[in-house]
């Protein structure tokens, strides 16, 4: 439920094992190409680079007790390396750290997580393009504080939606690009144990993997990948927006939408008519848990001189969780948005909920050009309280009030009363919604 199977499969344990080895397996041979370690100790080391070969218990077991992962990890290499050739072993690990390995498996796996959630994402954000291109002109009461507010459509109110899930998606994909980089610094940080070699064997390791060579290790600096955190939490929150959004228009007594239906999808154990907004629910979740997550990154950022005690640590369970519950929302939202009913003949029937009230705006400002703004408002927030009182129609009193109808005609005043003519600019809002997001894709 708060996660993906592609976000579970790179951030699991054979995930992260995988990533670690791949950092060995490019050490290696970094190291070999320059002819620092015998090319045969690189084949070896390649050669061992199984993650079902290594016990996953007896690692969790060993890392409590070591403090991290990668101590027993490089144990067990190095014994299946031996296996295979005694000498070759003693190459395993060369002139690295724990935290050189962690921390590039981790940003190896943070990376392949984002590009499994982003295909969820796309999947979203082409739903809800083709309900801005669908529903432009399609009226419903616009809500500020929760009340009917003036007229707009549901194709506006998908572009806000639209908008704002794109620009949150390729700011995660930018702070992605900026903490992709290699840590590899040594002890601490200065590479000694390689004699002057250390930038070659980074920038062959860092070609292999495909990640940036930074301009220094950063084992101590934190700040891309909290920024990570911050672009996943902030993209979080426009998926909980979303979710907010949907899941009122689709209450029983709104239902302008509905969710998505079918055989195990949103029922009760005990009332077999509900249908409810699973997908918004799981949203909702992620979007409450996240900021704390996201703090805990942003605490962690203060860690010690070279190599930091408890903030590194910090992260390591952090980080992937707010992966996993970022896919999750990604992926039930562009699910619920795929799936669910749209019913305009219902947002036509909330448009008469406050008989015609909404309108209240549209009249005052025609009214303002004869009578002047002050008395204009005045006169409509008069009308308002009068239809409320009466339980009768905004139009209907207006037309019997002298002050409106010795500025307005009748015709007027029922022109000014149809929200459709009331919409102002959201047709080019949408239009340009969807040239952005188009030209940003």
């Amino acid at each position: 439920m708060f996660a993906t199977p592609a976000t579970l499969a790179a951030l699991g344990d054979r995930g992260r094992l995988d990533a670690m080895l791949r950092f060995e397996v490019a050490l290696a041979e970094a190291q070999a190409a320059l002819g620092l370690v015998p090319a045969e100790a690189a084949r070896v080391i390649a050669g061992c680079a199984d993650p079902d070969a290594f016990a996953i218990p007896d690692l969790a077991t060993a890392a409590a007790r070591a403090g991290n992962i990668a101590i027993p990890f490089v144990s067990a290499l190095t014994a299946l390396v031996a296996q295979r050739d005694a000498a070759a072993a003693r190459y395993v690990h060369w002139g690295a750290t724990s935290q050189d390995v962690i921390d590039t498996a981790t940003v190896l796996q943070l990376r392949a997580a984002v590009h499994a959630c982003r295909v969820d994402l796309l999947r979203l954000e082409t739903g809800l393009a083709t309900i801005v291109e669908a529903h432009a002109a399609t009226v419903l009461p616009g809500r500020t504080w929760l009340q009917h507010a003036v007229p707009t459509t549901l194709g506006l109110k998908a572009a806000g939606w639209l908008t704002a899930l794109s620009a949150a998606r390729r700011e995660v994909d930018a702070a992605v690009a900026r903490a992709a980089c290699l840590q590899f610094g040594g002890a601490a940080g200065t590479l000694a144990s390689l004699g002057g070699r250390g930038l070659e064997i980074a920038h062959g390791m860092a070609t292999r993997l495909d990640l940036r060579l930074p301009a220094l290790p950063w084992h101590t600096l934190r700040g891309e990948l909290a920024g990570c955190g911050g672009a996943l939490g902030v993209l979080c929150g426009v998926l909980g927006k979303l979710a907010r959004d949907l899941s009122l228009m689709m209450q029983t007594e709104i239902a302008e939408l509905l969710p998505p239906g079918g055989k195990g999808q949103g029922g009760s154990s005990t009332m077999p008519h509900k249908r409810n907004p699973v997908g918004c629910a799981i949203a909702l979740s992620v979007a409450t848990q996240a900021p704390g997550l996201v703090a805990t990154l942003m605490a962690a950022m203060v860690q010690e001189h070279e190599r930091g005690l408890g903030g590194w640590h910090a992260e390591w369970q952090t980080l992937p969780a707010l992966l996993r519950l970022t896919a999750a929302s990604a992926a039930q939202m562009a699910a619920t948005v795929d799936g669910m009913e749209i019913h305009p003949l219902a947002m036509q029937a909330d448009l008469g909920r406050t008989h015609g009230l909404m309108m209240a705006e549209a009249v005052s400002m025609e009214l303002a050009r004869g009578i002047g703004k002050e008395a204009a408002h005045h006169v409509l927030e008069e009308a308002s309280r009068t239809a409320l009182a009466r339980g009768v129609g905004l139009e209907q009193v207006l037309k019997q009030d002298d002050r409106v109808t010795g500025a307005l005609s009748a015709e007027a005043i029922a022109q000014l009363m149809d929200p459709a003519h009331y919409l102002g600019n959201a047709k080019e809002f949408c239009a340009r919604a969807l040239q952005a997001w188009r030209g940003g894709e």
